[in-house]
């Protein structure tokens, strides 16, 4: 076996959007074959490579996905390299590329530890509406929309939730309700395309038609995109940069995903070829 693609047990033959990796990759005369992360039947050491793909539930065992690609990695060339994924499971590092000077949403950051009232947060902010989620999420895991207005019928809950984990705070961006987001998908650390997609939170998701591929790109998205990949250490083998615009009309980073990104390859033609080369370059 050539390529193991790492995936979760939710979607054992990959996600939807990327399936087609594995004929690209046959294409180029590889074996490539869907494994599943936490399978502990697996020999990860019998694949040249292993390529995280759609492994949507990691975060619900960091720690313990962590020490898997680690395992991996002792054994066959694992991408993206556990010294990008380490860095990447905790939403902390948006704070390092703000300290970098990248344009991500303002974000208070609360530990468990942390005296807070989540009403005194939103006023001091200014935030008439935000949305709250743990620090280690993927997707709109626990994720809530929270009115100022209302506060007192979620704050109890969120308190919950603060404590046991690192929670973020955020401000709610109007424009998910009109334009939804953009994807910027990289490949071996260049733009490959563009996609179009609606928010994860179902409340802002109406009226909105499924994910497409643009061959419009924003020159400031594309800036703001290539600012926030310069910042990494070393190049992934994939990348992708979500961007939504502001309550002020300013695009702002929204996620670097290093781990399990839909990488939308089946809308856009001529990428998933380029994500085999770059898989085979890897080599």
């Amino acid at each position: 076996m050539d390529i193991l693609i790492a995936t979760s047990g939710e979607f054992p033959e990959l996600g939807p959007y990327d399936r087609g990796i594995l004929d690209a990759l046959g294409r180029l005369g590889l074996k490539a074959r869907p494994q599943v992360w936490t399978d502990e039947r697996a020999d990860w050491g019998e694949a040249r490579a292993v390529v995280i793909q759609s492994t949507w539930d990691y975060h619900l065992a960091p720690e313990k996905f962590l020490a898997w690609a680690e395992g991996v990695a002792s054994v066959a060339s694992l991408f993206n390299p556990p010294r990008l994924l380490t860095g990447n499971v905790h939403k902390g590092y948006l704070r390092d590329l703000e300290r970098k000077g990248v344009a991500v949403t303002p974000t208070e950051w609360i530990g468990p530890t942390d005296d807070f009232r989540l009403g005194n947060v939103l006023r001091e902010r200014n935030w008439r509406r935000a949305v709250v989620k743990p620090a280690v999420s993927a997707g709109a895991n626990e994720t809530y929309i929270v009115d100022l207005e209302a506060i007192r019928d979620v704050e109890s809950r969120i308190a919950r939730l603060a404590a046991d984990h690192e929670i973020m705070v955020q401000p709610y961006l109007t424009a998910f309700e009109t334009e939804g987001e953009r994807s910027y998908v990289f490949i071996d650390g260049d733009l490959s395309h563009v996609v179009h997609r609606p928010p994860t939170l179902a409340s802002a998701a109406r009226g909105f038609t499924e994910p497409h591929a643009s061959r419009e790109y924003d020159a400031g998205e594309v800036r703001l995109a290539e600012h926030a990949m310069g910042t990494l250490e070393e190049r992934p083998l994939y990348a992708r940069v979500d961007v939504a615009t502001d309550n002020a009309g300013v695009a702002r980073l929204q996620e670097l995903e290093l781990i399990e990104p839909v990488l939308f390859t089946s809308l856009a033609p001529g990428s998933v070829d380029r994500l085999a080369r770059a898989i085979s370059a890897r080599l």
